[in-house]
């Protein structure tokens, strides 16, 4: 007897896939475990088509991006290059900025250390590149516990060292950020940054709570788009793939944005999330964050006066649908790993030979043996 033929696993994956994630609930909320986020019901009218923007309610718009990279990296230390860029936008044309770099770059140095106390802390310092960047960096350094839950990889493991480089960057798009919407943006103006506007480090409430302060004072419009989107619903769908299911079936020709959805009320994480797809030809849809309490005084003409600019500037033939601004400012913060080589090269120069030798090539060696398997596959 011949033995029965196997199933190809591949197939078998994907038809587990399929037998779950065909269909969408047609009753449905996004799911919440958090007493002080506010949910609406998943409902078609709530579902609005985005107006074009005339030429008198065009806003200056300014985006802010980060960028790091890691040079060196040990179990117990890491130094990343790291960047910022700003962009403004002027009658949806891109202008440099007058007041603040378009870019500032640093160095972040962590190293994992015994406090007075005789705990562990990762405490991370910033160098600037250039002197006059250091006005637009954290003026204090970074210091987590090792317990630190809000640094936690899942209930037990202890984060790698090298995301302390990608949280420096994001302490340091903060403060630069700040500095950016008092220097450039007037009032009316809106402010976009890369991602949510929820801050979930230790210590990164506070320095957000500044720069909302300064848009309030200056009536800057605070926002943030984010290109990813973890949320759920009741029934274990991803929210924005059915949101933007709705939303496409209602306006299949057209822009729309999709209100309320979440209402984050914490006293330091507020803001109101929307949906929107900003091209008629996006393929993709975007969640899209309004601070709380600017939103909440909003009429609906000022809610989708916002939307529209943001529309307005995501018609770039690359990516239609996301805004040209985001791109730009990615574009001039990314950390190539080309450029990554020769910074390793210098930075070990730097280092006392005999102390090099004797501390810290053990320790790289300690996380790199990897990569001389990927060496040797080449």
């Amino acid at each position: 007897m011949y033995a029965e033929k196997r199933k190809n696993p591949l197939k078998e994956c994907v038809e587990f896939i399929e037998s779950r994630k065909l269909e969408y609930s047609k009753e449905d909320e996004p799911y919440s475990s958090d007493p002080e986020e506010e949910t609406f019901e998943i409902q078609e009218d709530k579902i609005f088509e985005i107006l074009k923007c005339n030429d008198i309610n065009v806003k200056n718009i300014g985006f802010v991006d980060g960028g790091n990279g890691p040079i060196l990296r040990s179990a117990d230390f890491n130094i990343s290059l790291n960047r910022v860029a700003g962009v403004l936008f002027t009658s949806n044309r891109w202008t440099k900025p007058i007041k603040t770099p378009v870019k500032i770059e640093f160095y972040s140095a962590t190293v994992l250390d015994v406090l007075d106390d005789n705990t562990l802390a990762y405490i991370t310092h910033f160098f600037p590149r250039e002197p006059e960047f250091s006005e637009y960096l954290p003026k204090h350094e970074l210091k987590f516990s090792i317990n630190d839950p809000s640094i936690r990889e899942g209930r037990f493991r202890l984060p790698n060292i090298d995301v302390f480089g990608g949280i420096a960057m994001r302490f340091a798009e903060w403060t630069y950020a700040n500095k950016f919407i008092s220097n450039e943006l007037d009032e009316g103006s809106i402010f976009v940054r890369d991602g949510s506007l929820q801050s979930g480090y230790t210590g990164e409430n506070e320095i957000a709570e500044s720069l909302y302060k300064t848009a309030r004072k200056k009536g800057v419009i605070v926002t943030g788009l984010s290109k990813t989107c973890r949320l759920i619903t009741q029934t274990g769908n991803s929210l924005n793939s059915l949101v933007h299911y709705m939303g496409n079936k209602k306006f299949p020709d057209s822009a729309w944005y999709y209100h309320p959805v979440y209402r984050i009320t914490k006293a330091q994480e507020q803001a109101d999330l929307y949906f929107v797809k900003l091209h008629k030809n996006s393929y993709y849809s975007f969640r899209f964050d309004i601070l709380l309490d600017q939103a909440k005084k909003m009429s609906e003409d000022q809610r989708e006066m916002i939307i529209s600019n943001l529309a307005n500037n995501s018609n770039d033939l690359s990516y239609p649908g996301y805004p040209y601004g985001l791109i730009k400012a990615d574009q001039l913060a990314a950390v190539s790993f080309k450029e990554l080589e020769p910074q390793k090269i210098q930075l070990i120069a730097e280092f006392n030979q005999e102390d090099y030798n004797e501390f810290i090539l053990p320790r790289l060696r300690s996380v790199n043996a990897h990569d001389l398997l990927n060496i040797i596959r080449r």
